[in-house]
């Protein structure tokens, strides 16, 4: 029998145990975790594969996940204040109508844990190592167990070193959140090309001076978060600002607050043949795009096609080709290298605001990217850039639409009637095409 060990009490730790419980019932599966370590419990937004793998897993209906998870519906981004071109513009998944949700991390880490089927072993994880074929974990009540494929969902690395790839494009490193109150009305409103549109519900992103403001609205409450740079900005500028822009919206926060330092990185090796990292373990991008948990799905569904199916069939553990290895570990780079792209354009043409991080932030975009001029998925990228450039202002097309708000048991919708409602095509990596063409018209990058 496979025996499989998830290392993790997390978000990513959870998805992974409850991904294998589910597929792969016949492998002896351990989840250890330590439980006097809290998960970070930040990422509330999601991107779009996260219901349906959500529902796959629990087969809940939408009115019990918002009962134990406090879900809404993401239907797209609100982005406010951002490039040089629309003061305000929504980036919308497509086919029109299809959403993600927006979630309260530490609800969702409490549902998995009833579809978790596991050996659980609540310790301190001291060390890991590997030989390509065999892991033994080591713990600090200094016992042992070997497994043949640890799964480590353990978090952020202490520190970077030679085995990371250190992301200087990316100009934000720090956050502070706070929770508000849930929205008495939900509707998000977007004036663009002289109509209102109101969805409900949205992520708002909105540039502020000193970096941008996340907003996720939950049943239960409101996540607001102050996203921006440490070395430029003073936690005391920041919390000025916060306080200004709460001020303007006249919302009354919890005097509790999480103030978090993250890296931006990525490893160079994601799976040595029987070690492989998942989640925050794996890479970090700031949380513009909710880039988190559909980078974990993406990579458990990976692993999951193979080599675990590959090891399914043998029915016993056996040496992977170390060709296959490397070919996994180029997808999984490629993949998180055209988020990152993604993550980093949005900077690309600044904001409204003529400031340190902002300057920063744009001059830090042109800069990194002449570093990686010479690296194939740049050149790749900006060949789908101007293939996209040469597509129609999506905006100008949205007028031509009419939009309403509909309610669906305690969640709200918006149905868009559109000549089209075909599925979106020229993605890359995951990316939906649609996504990056309403934020390069949107922020002025395409004209």
């Amino acid at each position: 029998m496979i025996k499989v060990a998830v290392i993790g009490g997390g978000t990513a730790g959870y998805i992974a145990a409850a991904h294998i419980t589910k597929h792969f019932p016949q492998f002896d599966l351990y989840h250890i975790y330590d439980s006097s370590l809290p998960p970070i419990g930040v990422g509330e937004g999601t991107t779009l594969d996260f219901p349906e793998w959500l529902a796959e897993i629990t087969a809940l209906t939408e009115t019990e996940l918002q009962e134990r998870c406090h879900i809404t519906r993401k239907l797209g981004i609100k982005f406010e204040n951002w490039g040089v071109k629309y003061p305000e513009f929504m980036q919308h998944f497509q086919p029109r109508g299809v959403y993600a949700y927006h979630i309260s991390a530490d609800k969702i880490v409490e549902l998995l844990r009833d579809y978790v089927s596991a050996t659980h072993i609540d310790k301190k994880v001291i060390g890991l190592r590997s030989d390509g074929v065999i892991v033994d974990i080591s713990f600090s009540d200094n016992t042992y167990l070997q497994s043949d494929i640890v799964i480590d969902a353990t978090g952020f690395p202490k520190s970077l070193n030679e085995e990371h790839i250190k992301l200087d494009l990316i100009p934000t490193n720090a956050a502070l959140i706070r929770q508000g109150p849930a929205a008495s009305e939900g509707c998000v409103e977007v004036e663009l090309e002289g109509q209102i549109w109101k969805y409900n519900s949205a992520t708002r992103t909105i540039a502020r001076s000193h970096g941008w403001i996340f907003v996720i609205p939950l049943t239960s409450r409101t996540s607001y978060g102050y996203v921006y740079n440490h070395h430029i900005n003073s936690i005391d500028e920041i919390r000025a600002d916060f306080d200004d822009f709460l001020a303007e919206e006249a919302i009354e926060v919890n005097k509790q607050e999480n103030h978090l330092k993250f890296p931006n990185f990525a490893q160079r090796t994601y799976f040595d043949g029987a070690l492989f990292k998942i989640g925050n373990a794996a890479s970090f991008l700031e949380p513009l795009e909710a880039s988190a948990i559909g980078l974990t799905l993406n990579q458990i569904r990976s692993f999951s096609h193979w080599p675990l199916k590959t090891l399914e069939q043998n029915g016993k553990r056996i040496k992977l080709e170390d060709s296959h290895i490397e070919l996994f570990n180029q997808y999984l780079q490629s993949s998180f290298n055209s988020n990152l792209l993604f993550v980093a354009w949005h900077y690309s043409m600044g904001s409204c605001f003529e400031t340190k991080f902002w300057r920063f932030a744009t001059a830090n975009f042109k800069q990194q990217l002449g570093n990686l001029a010479s690296q194939k998925f740049l050149v790749e990228f900006k060949e789908y850039i101007e293939t996209l450039a040469s597509q129609p202002n999506p905006f100008t097309a949205l007028a031509k639409t009419s939009a309403r708000v509909e309610e669906f048991p305690s969640i709200s919708v918006l149905e868009i009637e559109s000549s089209s409602s075909e599925s979106d095509s020229g993605n890359i990596d995951g990316l939906q095409s649609s996504l990056f063409s309403e934020l390069m018209y949107g922020i002025g990058y395409f004209s």
